[in-house]
């Protein structure tokens, strides 16, 4: 049994497949043929597809070559657990059942190694997302997602793109003072250290930081898949936040 993890967030894969796309696909691809080679485990923190949502009968084709790595990843022993994030909750059985994914909809705590381990994508967690949390409970809700499957995937999916943008413009505000949302994170973090967690693994923030308390303790905030290229990695119990180069 291999003793390596990685973690990965906000990947935001794009509708969009143009050429800057393509380009962030195979490095991400080069990252998941060294995962393959290596053996582990992969967590996915949320935020992989910029847009995902399952209708009864269909998913997003733009995904296709994505679903196939991971599908590979899945055949060949690497264990895939995805915490749900923002713009990619509204799942069905395709991602479990198709494709091989352990689905987790809401922050997890996992045994790594010898750390207890709470891993959340962390939207909504910091004071300035008041607004955000009551759109939340809105748009996760069961009569939003019953009457969003009843749209046509094409016009669902033309809205989606819309309401990220939306989103992205919105939160830009409040993700600029980095250091004081990472002080508010770190606070969080420590509230489920005295809980008895080792280590809080979070998304959302597109801030790549590791941070070490005096006893031991650990928050990794993930970074992106957009400008940071980040994802962090355990072997023989050591946790790291790496990059990887184009």
């Amino acid at each position: 049994m291999t003793d390596r993890a990685y973690f990965l967030s906000d990947v935001h894969l794009s509708l969009n497949n143009d050429a800057p796309e393509q380009r962030r696909r195979e490095r991400l691809f080069r990252l998941f043929e060294s995962i393959r080679e290596t053996g582990g485990t992969l967590y996915i923190v949320g935020d992989f597809f910029d847009f995902w949502f399952e209708y009864k009968h269909a998913v997003p084709r733009y995904y296709y070559d994505v679903l196939a790595e991971l599908r590979a990843l899945v055949t060949a022993g690497v264990q895939v657990h995805y915490i749900l994030g923002n713009h990619d909750y509204w799942t069905r059985d395709f991602l479990a059942d198709v494709i091989g994914l352990q689905i987790h909809r809401q922050a997890t705590r996992f045994t790594i190694g010898n750390r207890q381990a709470l891993l959340s994508h962390g939207d909504g967690l910091l004071a300035a997302e008041r607004g955000y949390r009551i759109m939340r409970r809105i748009i996760r809700s069961r009569w939003f997602v019953f009457l969003y499957r009843w749209t046509h995937p094409d016009i669902g999916i033309a809205f989606a793109r819309a309401i990220s943008r939306a989103s992205r413009n919105n939160q830009s505000h409040y993700y600029q003072d980095k250091d004081a949302f990472h002080e508010e994170l770190i606070r969080y973090a420590e509230a489920r250290w005295e809980e008895g967690t080792d280590l809080v693994v979070l998304g959302h923030y597109h801030l790549n930081r590791l941070h070490t308390s005096n006893g031991g303790k650990q928050l990794l905030c993930l970074g992106d898949w957009i400008s940071h290229f980040t994802y962090g990695k355990i072997v023989a119990d050591e946790l790291t936040l790496e990059f990887w180069p184009e």
